[in-house]
Order: structure tokens, then C-alpha cells, then sequence
């Protein structure tokens, strides 16, 4: 477990997984909430609690790939 952490903090994986939950939950959530931001103007609490969470999730799915990606291209590392 330590090496997996170790993995996915480090510097590439961080900042890839970072871009990736920008760019995938920014997609997601002008999807999900752009309506209520174009129409409303602004959002309730657990709005903004689900639109980072929206974030989260993109960007959790990308770290656990990459580290297995880097596992399985990286015998030497296991």
C-alpha cells in the first residue's frame, strides 16, 4: 500500500490525474449543472458538495490507472 501512494503522489501521475479531473469534471458538471448555473445563477450547498465530488471521482479513476499502468509497464517496482 505505501507503494501504491508513493506512486500516485509523485509528480506525473499527480499532475496528470490533476488535468484529467479538471478537464473530465468540468465536462461533468457543466452537463449536470450548467442549466442551474446558466438559469439560476447560482448554487444551493449540497449542489457544490455533489460538483466536487464530480471532480473527485475523474480524478481518483485516473490516479488508479495510471498506477496500475506503471505497475504493469514497471515489473521491477512490484
Amino acid at each position: 500500500m505505501k507503494l501504491w501512494f508513493s506512486l500516485a503522489f509523485c509528480k506525473d501521475i499527480f499532475f496528470y490525474s490533476l488535468k484529467m479531473a479538471i478537464l473530465v469534471g468540468t465536462l461533468l458538471m457543466l452537463i449536470n449543472y450548467g442549466e442551474v448555473l446558466w438559469f439560476r445563477g447560482y448554487l444551493m450547498q449540497d449542489e457544490i458538495l455533489r460538483i466536487l465530488l464530480t471532480y473527485l471521482v475523474p480524478y481518483c479513476v485516473s490516479t488508479c490507472t495510471s498506477v496500475a499502468a506503471y505497475k504493469r509497464h514497471h515489473p521491477e517496482v512490484r
